[in-house]
């Protein structure tokens, strides 16, 4: 009997969840010149980074970095790093303004009655966004390929996959407690903006974490996303961590189930709060 309860409430979630996720691939797909320059988007933010680099190293590789972090090639090591910056911005940007898009188009109300927990939806803007942003990935890396030939071990193409899928399970739960802040501040932006500018700059997106400050290199142990690019890094171009791929893999677990847990509690008791003082709909 739990079991059949079980199976029946999973299955009626995955499909709010997907339905979600296919509501908002046609809003995007109807705005198709906006949907082609957020494609194209991660492209462009990306090669500063690496012309910026070449410029002030003098050519595609640094003696610097490989003395940092194991591998010279500058390209690839930005490259794969800038990846993560979509997945930061999918957390924190995508699934935090999941609710508030609901406001501006004046669902919220209608999505908050349907018979289904206030996180489902949540998760069904992280499924889209996760395909979202897994093909503007998919594009930036073609693209760059074709300029700069990245180089890269196809060995390590599996483990790294293994590597993103945990990180994304954290990053999740993170993207869900933004989400629910955006009831109380309305403005979520203003969540967003700030978490995202901090992440990534702890995060060692385009330099090693070793040239961070100390107190900093700390606080980047307790991200998910620092784990996931140096872990993918180094099935990738041997980057080397400073911590075993066991240790790695074993904090991402955690971490996951620790980010999910806090976001889901987060997520509930503002729920509870902006249902008990009716300013759900407030702006």
């Amino acid at each position: 009997m739990f079991w059949h309860s079980f199976i029946t409430k999973t299955k009626h979630y995955g499909r709010a969840i997907w339905y979600e996720n296919m509501k908002e691939w046609r809003i995007e797909l109807t705005y198709k010149p906006d949907f082609i320059r957020g494609m194209i988007d991660p492209l462009v933010y990306a090669m500063p980074y690496l012309l910026y680099g070449i410029a002030l190293v003098g050519g595609r590789t640094s003696e610097t970095l490989k003395g940092l972090v194991g591998t010279d090639d500058l390209i690839t090591f930005v490259t794969l790093g800038y990846i993560f910056v979509g997945f930061i911005n999918m957390a924190l940007w995508a699934m935090g303004w999941s609710l508030r898009k609901e406001q501006f188009w004046g669902t919220l109300e209608s999505v908050f009655v349907a018979p289904v927990p206030r996180w489902v939806f949540a998760l069904g803007m992280a499924l889209h966004s996760t395909l979202h942003q897994g093909l503007m990935i998919f594009l930036q890396i073609i693209v760059i390929n074709l300029i700069f030939k990245l180089t890269i071990a196809p060995s390590g193409i599996l483990p790294s996959l293994l590597v993103v899928g945990l990180m994304l399970i954290a990053l999740y739960g993170f993207g869900m407690m933004v989400a629910s802040l955006t009831l109380i501040f309305k403005q979520g932006w203003l969540v967003s903006e700030a978490l995202s500018g901090i992440m990534m700059i702890i995060t060692p997106i385009a330099y090693p974490l070793a040239v961070l400050p100390l107190f900093m290199q700390k606080a980047a142990m307790f991200l998910p996303t620092t784990y996931g690019v140096m872990t993918v890094r180094h099935f990738l171009i041997g980057e080397q961590m400073g911590f075993t791929v066991w240790t790695a893999f074993s904090r991402l677990v955690v971490l996951g189930v620790v980010w999910v847990a806090v976001g889901i509690m987060i997520f509930e008791i503002i729920d509870r709060r902006t249902r008990r003082t009716g300013t759900i709909s407030h702006y």
